[in-house]
């Protein structure tokens, strides 16, 4: 520990996670003064700053950059000052990426006990840097890997020198019997030469190689995502790194949505065909009908009319299906999305004049503008047609259109403004950003989704009403096609609330 009390600066654009990062740390650390930033610039205006700064602690995603950029800029200012990295991504890359660039210690927020393990290794690399600062490059190192969750390994010269827990795990043997070994040792062939090739081509190109294999671990094929990552020679021996995860999971489960993709696209086709059928049939009938009717039959034909507008619902419903064709698709070449244009646009198809939409917050996503659009309509209409009546029972969806309300205005007076003037909208429904700055959240203040049906509603069929069980299931496909996760959870209101987040660190963009 230093000589003083440590004065340590935490830099993280999320204003709750800063605070409970502060907490944690003054818990361990009784002693020190955290300062708390939301830039990378403003950290480096304290660490250049007249008072002394022992630590800095740095989310990965930051406003402007990221917290390598600022690690990169304290290790020009300060070489040796110790650095945690407080990652708020899964994968490979910030791992390896945290490796290369001399980070103190790599903590990921989704770990177990994440704040308290933050503020312990934290007070450790305190400790390490006063007991020795010149040599803390290696140990560093070293610690990093062996407390990295993914499976992490060091070769000189082909053979494993450096393994954590995680690689003797995978490899299904005991660490000294990897130490010293080749891949051609521990692996089948075909397995070891594909990681020999990879781990050369890094070498000899002095980049970053990533691939994917299949390989017998514990017993079990798994499929690893491997990253070879180049060290400097030591002694003319040829250090590369590597990285691990295993991706079984996320493969299985993009083979089961290709499939109920196939299976839905063909079941859309077959009803949107035969539902057609049906509809020009009842177009002819009404026709004829309406030809036969005596003159002054207005009210009769007042009816066919209005069976008329029914019918073109129907075929909006079955271009609907059509459009389903496609909608999981992975998402290739996103654009900038604004949520709040696109909420305002997919709020224009709703049927509802008693509902109400506030729109708290912009965020910026990358993905197709048609169907984050479509994501939001499918969110709203659930909402509309799940709303209670005055009388406490379900209402249908009105056939006339919503009033779109959004802005601090609406925020400050959330049940008026409807578009036929009623005092009580039949559900409020807002659009926010999450507080972390990874994605969006669609609430209302219906009467909510019980905890044992929200992890069916997004699968595609399912209703617990007895309604199609499209909408949700279109959302989920289309959340999944961006590379995104959907958390259904409660609203403040007490009604439901549909979180939005990334699973990639370029999934949002603001």
């Amino acid at each position: 520990m230093t000589a003083h009390p440590p004065h340590i600066v935490y830099v993280s654009s999320g204003a709750g996670n800063r605070d409970r990062v502060a907490g944690e740390l003054h818990r361990e650390l009784t002693e020190a003064t955290v300062t708390t930033v939301t830039s990378g610039d403003a950290a480096f205006d304290v660490l250049t700053g007249a008072r002394r700064v022992d630590c800095v602690v740095s989310a990965l995603e930051l406003p402007s950059g990221n917290g390598l950029d600022l690690l990169a800029a304290v290790r020009a200012e300060t070489p040796g000052l110790p650095f945690v990295l407080f990652a708020d991504a899964e994968g490979e890359r910030p791992a390896s990426d945290a490796i290369e660039a001399g980070v103190s210690e790599y903590v990921r927020m989704d770990g177990p006990a994440a704040h308290r393990t933050l503020a312990r290794r934290v007070r450790e690399s305190l400790g390490r840097h006063a007991a020795d600062d010149a040599g803390v490059t290696r140990e560093r190192y070293e610690l990093l890997v062996e407390r990295a969750d993914d499976p992490m390994a060091v070769l000189e010269d082909g053979r494993y020198r450096v393994v954590n827990d995680a690689c003797a795990e995978l490899v299904g043997l005991p660490r000294e019997r990897i130490l010293g070994s080749t891949d051609a040792e521990l692996f089948p062939a075909e397995v070891a030469e594909a990681l020999r090739e990879h781990s050369d081509r890094a070498l000899a190109d002095g980049e970053r190689r990533e691939h994917r294999i299949e390989t017998d671990a514990s017993g079990e094929t798994r499929v690893l995502d491997v990253v070879h990552f180049t060290g400097s020679e030591v002694a003319d021996r040829s250090v590369v790194g590597r990285v691990a995860r295993d991706v079984t999971e996320h493969v299985d489960r993009e083979r089961l949505l290709r499939e109920e993709r196939n299976r839905l696209e063909a079941l859309a086709s077959s009803v949107a065909h035969d539902a057609r059928n049906a509809i020009q049939l009842i177009r002819g009938r009404a026709s004829l009908a309406e030809d036969s009717l005596p003159a002054g039959a207005d009210q009769s034909k007042e009816h066919l009319h209005t069976l008329e507008s029914g019918v073109d619902r129907l075929e909006d419903l079955v271009a609907s299906l059509e459009s389903l064709r496609g909608m999981n698709d992975p998402v290739t070449d996103p654009d900038p999305v604004s949520i709040a244009d696109a909420a305002r646009d997919a709020w224009e198809t709703v049927t509802a004049p008693e509902a109400v939409l506030q729109i708290h917050a912009d965020p910026t996503v990358l993905g197709d503008p048609a169907r984050v659009r479509t994501l939001l309509e499918n969110l709203f209409r659930n909402s509309v047609e799940h709303a209670p009546s005055p009388d406490g029972r379900r209402a249908e969806p009105p056939a006339d259109r919503a009033e779109c309300r959004d802005g601090p205005e609406a925020a400050a007076d959330p049940g008026g403004g409807s578009a036929i003037g009623r005092s009580n909208p039949s559900v409020t429904v807002t659009v926010d950003a999450l507080d972390d700055a990874s994605g969006f959240a669609v609430s209302d203040d219906g009467s909510g989704i019980p905890e044992t049906e929200r992890d069916r509603v997004l699968t595609f069929g399912y209703s617990p009403t007895g309604g199609t069980g499209l909408g949700l299931g279109i959302v989920s496909g289309i959340a999944d096609a961006h590379g995104w996760d959907i958390d259904v959870t409660d609203a403040e209101s007490g009604g439901a609330r549909f979180e939005i987040r990334r699973e990639t660190l370029d999934s949002f963009v603001s």
